[in-house]
């Protein structure tokens, strides 16, 4: 019974650690997260894409890394072990492991990151949408009514594994580097109307 708890507030807590995230990207990164709404709203094949290669281009890393790692981890340890003779510092259990891997990692942040910026976009739609739908003008709440969402929907089995998630994780990585390079920025924002920006929720000022 304990393990069932763990799992459960485990879960639990990332949904709403990963909801917080998406809120937060919304409010202090407007501009990518608008750019990355945008292509979504228009653009969402192309920005599966863009998400498809950008995840295969992912896995080709992962792949080659992996066969280079074990050469990698001796020169990385060899190199450690000399630092910690001349500067006279102590080393930690795996050290060399935890380095080796912490270079890929870094190079999976703009991965990771466009991945958010997506979801922050979807977030942003959803909140659109949502707020015509409540009587009170609640801007905030629908975006947290879409973070939530777009957070629990992931978690679903079978439909949020593997459908929900490979959909909208794929065009969330898409839309997101567009976003955060501002591909199509101006395009896109002649195309939108003047009834599109008054149904927009305004996050700043309430």
């Amino acid at each position: 019974m304990a393990n069932v708890y763990s799992i459960a507030y485990t879960v639990l807590g990332v949904v709403v650690a990963h909801c917080c995230l998406l809120v937060w990207t919304a409010l202090l990164l407007p501009g990518p997260v608008d750019r990355a709404r945008r292509r979504i709203e228009l653009r969402p094949l192309t920005s599966f894409l863009v998400g498809l290669v950008c995840f295969l281009t992912a896995v080709c890393l992962w792949g080659g890394f992996s066969l280079l790692r074990a050469r990698l981890v001796p020169r990385v340890d060899d190199w450690l072990e000399y630092l910690s003779v001349h500067l006279q510092f102590t080393r930690t259990y795996n050290d060399a492991w935890i380095l080796t891997n912490a270079f890929f990692w870094l190079l999976m942040i703009p991965f990771f990151a466009a991945f958010i910026f997506g979801e922050a976009g979807f977030s942003q739609i959803f909140a659109i949408r949502a707020r015509g739908m409540m009587r009170d003008d609640r801007p905030l709440l629908c975006l947290t009514y879409g973070a939530s969402c777009t957070s629990v929907s992931y978690f679903l089995p079978l439909i949020g594994w593997f459908v929900f998630l490979p959909i909208v994780g794929l065009i969330s990585v898409g839309a997101g580097i567009c976003g955060m390079l501002g591909f199509g920025s101006a395009r896109v924002g002649e195309s939108r109307t003047a009834s599109a920006r008054r149904q927009e929720p305004l996050f700043t000022g309430r």
